[in-house]
């Protein structure tokens, strides 16, 4: 497969040159995505000033949090109100006393991942003895490959714990029928981890943001597969904290008031009171990732006022690589991250992995190459999340799902195509990418949306593209993932997530071409001689690269506009007539023009050329993307027919729009369509001089 780069954007704009810190939470500017104002306040607390009313509506009292937990055991007659998950810590020790207080009927449930603090354990075992509490501590058979696989596409400790945490305590809740987990989550933690997403979208309604919620719960117990649907259904997730106000000082309080057996754990890290290998994690994030995966959670306890910015600093101090830490990562057979070298400089991508896994004995890992210009591009071009750049395609297959014969065709995918195994490493200034290998999982997850009505797969579907984007992993890999949508008795459906670093729209044809050939031949089919991508990029890096698009200074989430133009055109006559429109209105315009329905280029796949000489001062920059008809991606007698699904829309990546005007050229039955893709702010001046309606005049009416 060969690569290229499409929808070019910049960093966000009022991102700053050097690292600086928010003067009312303490936020570091190292955090990815934030902008300052010019008083030095970060956006996130210029929007929880603008919009707190409509933020705190999400939370409630402790009346209602015990309305819902005993309504929902009386209905299902359960023997236990809800199962607490209990670490020994003190924001879940304060829990489980006011559960106690309450009256609810609690059983407690531990997860003890290998490296729980002694003294949290203890607390465990004498609190729910003092309190007469039923109680479980649970294990995961192979929790340090967990740690490893979490440590490579996370860089933290957390992300594997909490899923072994949440798979184990779902089941346990349902063999029980328990019908509520209680989670000891603080407001902080809440905040970044469920609300914030929506938020940034405009969305604050709690009865718009609950269901979309548990939608992301079932697709996030499904892509581990341990936990049936059926289990995840059963049992409800509540979070304490949400109905909860209390302080830092106001936990400590009651501990110190109600037990003399609660101990303060002693030997954890900085961000956790039950927990030792939470250091090694966040030295791993803080060096790999260049920000402390705390950073968030904790600056909001801050802003809601639940914590002092000086005891907050003194929380997020920088990780050292202690004996301690460098054991533990040793013992999960993970390399210790240099010091400092990982580290963009404010306002550039976050930075990945430093040193590649282990190359693989049989060879290709240890091909290295330089990136091309169209890669180079799109490393340089300051998006928020480099890793989530991927093109999304919706298939739906002839037959209900088949998982095996999904996983044999995606298998043999990653095996007779390198670019699908390439990783990539930064070296100071300097990227380069090799052939990872086909290690680790197929990267195929069954998303079961059966018995479900059109919208509410709809929804299920944008939060898998969610999901699947933040599992793409630069350096640790893959850069695809694969969803099989099983629709019960209803045709299946795949969902294909492909990093555009990876694969251009040409390739997109050649994958296309073979996974159509592999489904016909039941996984197995004569492929074509694949050429090496390594190969091909050594050849055309030293080409030129294109610079990156100006920042908009109009904020605010990108919209669309969508506008018919006739018959199709080729992408130099769209592109002209772009330029001939903005120019007679004065504007003298830069249109670069990137068209995916091309052949190669010099500089390598999706090279991008100017429709007119670049214009002096301060004029927009146009891009043009001209896709053409998407549905000639598959070849001639696929099993496959595309899904053309707003959540699945192959023609957009995330950011699209977000840092200048971005226009795409797509045939939709047979007629043209430009999808303009731009700040709020100017969308106010396209319609004011009505350009989107002017350009499709034009192409329809001349020749």
């Amino acid at each position: 497969m060969t690569t290229h780069l499409a929808q070019p954007t910049t960093a966000a704009a009022g991102l700053p040159a050097a690292e600086r810190s928010c003067v009312r939470c303490g936020i570091s500017s190292r955090y990815p995505g934030l902008v300052f104002d010019s008083d030095g306040v970060c956006d996130l607390c210029t929007r929880y000033a603008e919009h707190g009313t409509e933020i705190d509506a999400w939370f409630g009292d402790v009346d209602r949090f015990v309305e819902l937990v005993r309504g929902r055991a009386e209905a299902r007659g359960s023997a236990y109100d809800c199962l607490l998950l209990y670490s020994g810590g003190k924001d879940s020790s304060y829990v489980l006393y006011r559960l106690i207080d309450l009256g609810l009927r609690v059983r407690t449930f531990t997860f003890d991942n290998g490296f729980i603090s002694k003294t949290a354990l203890r607390n465990v075992e004498t609190i729910t003895s003092e309190l007469g509490i039923e109680h479980v501590t649970a294990t995961h058979a192979d929790q340090n490959a967990v740690f490893l696989r979490s440590l490579q596409q996370h860089k933290s400790v957390c992300n594997g714990c909490f899923r072994s945490l949440l798979d184990l305590s779902t089941q346990h809740a349902h063999d029980l029928d328990i019908p509520t987990i209680v989670t000891g989550l603080s407001r902080g933690q809440i905040m970044d981890e469920r609300l914030t997403w929506f938020h940034r979208q405009g969305i604050f309604d709690p009865a718009e943001i609950e269901p979309r919620l548990r939608e992301g719960r079932q697709v996030y117990h499904q892509s581990g597969g341990a936990v049936s649907a059926e289990v995840v259904d059963s049992v409800e997730v509540v979070d304490f904290y949400r109905y909860s106000d209390v302080t830092k000082d106001g936990i400590r309080a009651l501990l110190r008031e109600r037990s003399d057996l609660w101990a303060q754990p002693g030997d954890t890290g900085f961000c956790s009171s039950n927990c030792m290998i939470n250091d090694a994690g966040v030295l791993v994030h803080s060096r790999e990732r260049g920000f402390h995966n705390y950073e968030a959670p904790t600056r909001w306890e801050v802003r809601l006022g639940h914590l002092d910015r000086a005891e907050a600093d003194e929380e997020l101090r920088p990780p050292a690589a202690t004996p301690r830490v460098r054991k533990m990562l040793l013992q999960i057979g993970y390399p210790l991250p240099e010091e400092g070298v990982a580290r963009p400089p404010a306002g550039a991508p976050v930075a990945e992995r430093t040193s590649p896994p282990a190359p693989s004995p049989a060879g290709p890992a240890a091909r290295r190459a330089p990136l091309t210009p169209a890669q180079r591009e799109a490393l340089g071009r300051g998006t928020e999340a480099p890793d989530r750049q991927a093109r999304v395609l919706l298939l739906q297959t002839p037959e209900p799902a088949d998982s095996a014969l999904t996983r044999r065709a995606t298998l043999r995918l990653l095996l007779h195509h390198e670019a699908l195994r390439l990783r990539f490493v930064r070296r100071g200034e300097t990227w380069e990418q090799y052939d990872g290998g086909p290690a680790g999982a197929v990267p195929v997850l069954r998303l079961d949306v059966s018995g479900r009505d059109a919208a509410a797969e709809a929804e299920l579907v944008a939060t898998a593209v969610d999901r699947l984007r933040s599992r793409l992993d630069l350096a640790g890999g893959p850069l695809l993932q694969v969803a099989l949508v099983d629709r019960g008795e209803l045709p299946a459906r795949l969902l294909l997530v492909v990093h555009e670093l990876v694969a251009d729209t040409r390739s997109w044809r050649v994958l296309l071409r073979d996974l159509s050939a592999l489904w016909a031949g039941g996984g197995e089919a004569e492929l074509a001689v694949a050429d090496s991508f390594l190969e091909r990029a050594a050849a055309v890096a030293p080409g030129p690269v294109a610079p990156a698009a100006p920042a908009s200074k109009d904020g605010g989430d990108p919209v669309r506009l969508t506008v018919a133009c006739g018959a199709p055109a080729s992408a130099t006559r769209v592109a002209g007539v772009l330029a001939a429109v903005l120019t007679d209105l004065g504007d003298a315009p830069d249109v670069e023009v990137l068209d995916h329905t091309a052949g190669d280029g010099p500089a390598g796949i999706g090279r991008w050329t100017l429709a007119q000489a670049p214009a002096s001062g301060d004029a927009p920059l146009i891009r043009y993307q001209h896709f053409g008809d998407l549905d000639a991606l598959l070849p001639d007698g696929s099993p496959f027919t595309r899904v053309a699904a707003d959540e699945a829309d192959f023609t957009v990546l995330p950011d699209t729009g977000r840092d200048g005007v971005s226009v795409h050229g797509v045939v939709r039955a047979g007629v043209l369509h430009l999808d303009w893709w731009c700040p709020p702010g100017v969308r106010g001046r396209l319609l004011a001089a009505a350009i989107p309606e002017r350009v499709a005049r034009r192409l329809t009416t001349s020749p």
